[in-house]
């Protein structure tokens, strides 16, 4: 007979990595939160709504997980007050009732103490890397923006200079000529090109941003998860082996990592720079 110590329910923390059936929780399929992350914009100038989408992904994600977890405390209430024999006879119920999977669990205790420290350190050793290519792709797209956008500035400039008046008690400088302002308005259209053409390589499809993203979720937040879900699966386990009325008590790691993702996006995306626009006028 399966005794439900407190030793053999540690090893439940595989019981998702193991992808058990279905019938072990006996629970509805779980809202995933990545489903709730906007997809990386491809488009390059931040004056679109991307940011924006950012936000409202954030709140929702952040009511859903709240919603999950005011569903957690109330079957963690239910199951702190109930008798421990009544508590011990749930455990073997559900034990005797999926033996296959209380022997999975049973063999993966061992595992199941170190796989949640192993991916803690692997998702550290990870994210110190990536930061560091972080922060060089960030120094490599400002200077390949630069380098692509100074010239028609330094022309815009001189333009200004040489065919603009000050016009007013402030000193406004104005064109007085219509084919000199349009020449102008030429070279801001030029200069968008010019920052399009630099910026593409890392904003656009397959870019270097786009990478960095994939990985950053895959080495980081994917194992801070399964470290997470190792730390509760126990919890998880007991909590559907109780059968509480209204239970459906699941962990909010993921959520809150996805949100962690959001964050990164938020970040990396508020690199890009705004469109030009024409700030001289025409005199009329």
């Amino acid at each position: 007979m399966i005794k439900p110590t407190s030793t053999r329910l540690t090893a439940v923390v595989f019981t998702i990595a193991l992808g058990l059936a279905s019938d072990v929780t006996a629970q509805a399929a779980p809202l995933n939160p990545w489903t709730m992350v906007p997809a990386p914009a491809t488009t390059c100038h931040a004056d679109d709504d991307f940011i924006e989408k950012l936000d409202a992904a954030k709140t929702a994600l952040g009511e859903a997980m709240q919603r999950q977890a005011s569903v957690n405390a109330a079957a963690k209430e239910k199951f702190d007050a109930m008798d421990m024999s009544e508590k011990a006879q749930r455990m073997q119920a559900f034990m005797m009732k999926n033996p296959q999977e209380a022997m999975k669990m049973m063999q993966a205790e061992q595992a199941a103490s170190t796989s949640g420290q192993a991916a803690v350190a692997e998702a550290s050793e990870s994210a110190t890397r990536l930061e560091a290519e972080l922060a060089q792709l960030q120094a490599s797209f400002n200077s390949a923006v630069d380098q692509a956008v100074k010239p028609v500035q330094t022309r815009q400039n001189e333009l200004i200079k040489a065919k603009t008046v000050e016009v007013g008690e402030a000193g406004i400088s104005m064109f007085t000529n219509a084919a000199d302002h349009a020449q102008y308005v030429q070279m801001i259209a030029e200069e968008n090109a010019a920052y399009e053409t630099a910026c593409a390589p890392h904003f656009g499809a397959d870019g270097t941003f786009h990478t960095w993203l994939s990985s950053y979720r895959t080495e980081v937040l994917d194992k801070m998860i399964i470290a997470g879900e190792a730390g509760e699966g126990a919890l998880v386990v007991q909590m559907a082996a109780m059968d509480l009325p209204g239970g459906g008590y699941r962990t909010t790691v993921a959520f809150q990592q996805a949100d962690n993702f959001i964050l990164k996006m938020r970040n990396v995306y508020q690199l890009r720079r705004n469109k030009a626009t024409p700030w001289v006028e025409l005199r009329k």
